[in-house]
């Protein structure tokens, strides 16, 4: 009978590989958008980028406003290349952003093969950013439609927390149930949703009440927005006890991980699946850029339920 680290072992396992499997189809997705100039112009006039940070269902402005310290650190976590959130605290002229995502080596790339003029992006992993970043050294994480694409979402969320200083704020904003909508296609494995008002992580084999998790260790005010985004503020009430963080779980965490891309990408097979993913996304993305935005939300849905 398998031993319950061997069961997590297992688990980070098949979360992990799933995750690599994902890759092609982000990359494919933001390469063909920065692609099209058109696309590229509508993005950053919806981007926030050089704008005052304002945040669904939370005044962010206020909270970095009365931080005593003159220099906030501000992590936006699972950036990807939206640069939705502003990055601009008048009361905190001295607020550092950094714009985070683990797939940050293939953003650069687009970012300098169009000389997007933009701050590059820093690699850093939602599942271990206590890696990135020392523990309580970080005022606010922004999560914006990411959190729902990693590996381990609830592990992700005590990994903030761990990064986040007493009474830092963790904030997430994200579609309802968008894997179920995606059909569970690349990046999209978890949900994220309200069941009974309390905040919910789940898939097609378990559910996940993040406050339960979490317990005294920080307080969870979620929300729906007029638009049906569901939005959190997690706010980290005091340390994180051991069974929740634990500094060398963390660093072993991340070595499993890593040995897992390399025994995922070492076999033939999944090597093989791996590049015709990269060519099969590459081309589907710049097939449906020809599509009218409604008549490929249309497809996408179509797909879903087919999945």
């Amino acid at each position: 009978m398998k031993t319950n680290r061997e069961n997590q072992a297992a688990d980070e396992r098949l979360n992990t590989g799933r995750w690599l499997r994902g890759i092609p189809y982000e990359v494919a997705f933001w390469r063909s958008y920065y692609g099209s100039k058109r696309r590229r112009r509508d993005l950053f006039r919806w981007s926030e980028y050089g704008r005052e940070c304002r945040l669904d269902n939370f005044d962010a402005q206020g909270y970095i406003a009365s931080l005593p310290h003159p220099d906030p650190l501000v992590v936006d976590l699972g950036c990807a290349l939206s640069y939705a959130m502003g990055n601009l605290f008048p009361a905190k002229p001295a607020a550092r952003v950094d714009f985070v995502d683990p797939l940050a080596p293939f953003y650069n790339r687009i970012l300098d093969r169009y000389a997007i003029d933009r701050p590059r992006i820093r690699f850093g992993m939602v599942e271990n950013l206590s890696g990135s970043y020392a523990p309580g050294s970080v005022d606010l994480i922004h999560v914006r439609n990411a959190l729902d694409h990693c590996a381990d979402p609830m592990r992700g969320i005590i990994e903030a927390l761990a990064c986040l200083r007493p009474g830092g704020v963790l904030y997430l904003n994200h579609f309802r149930d968008e894997a179920r909508r995606e059909g569970y296609r690349g990046f999209h494995q978890w949900n994220i949703t309200l069941r009974g008002g309390a905040l919910t992580l789940w898939n097609r084999e378990t559910a996940i009440d993040v406050a339960a998790e979490l317990g005294a260790s920080a307080s969870v005010e979620a929300s729906e927005t007029t638009d049906g985004r569901i939005v959190a503020v997690i706010r980290k009430e005091g340390e994180l006890p051991l069974s929740l963080h634990d500094p060398a779980a963390s660093s072993m965490r991340a070595s499993r991980m890593l040995m897992a891309a390399v025994e995922h990408f070492h076999t033939l097979p999944r090597s093989a699946s791996y590049q015709f993913a990269r060519l099969y996304s590459t081309l589907g993305h710049r097939l449906m850029r020809l599509l009218p935005y409604s008549l490929m939300n249309r497809v996408k849905a179509l797909m879903g339920k087919g999945s």
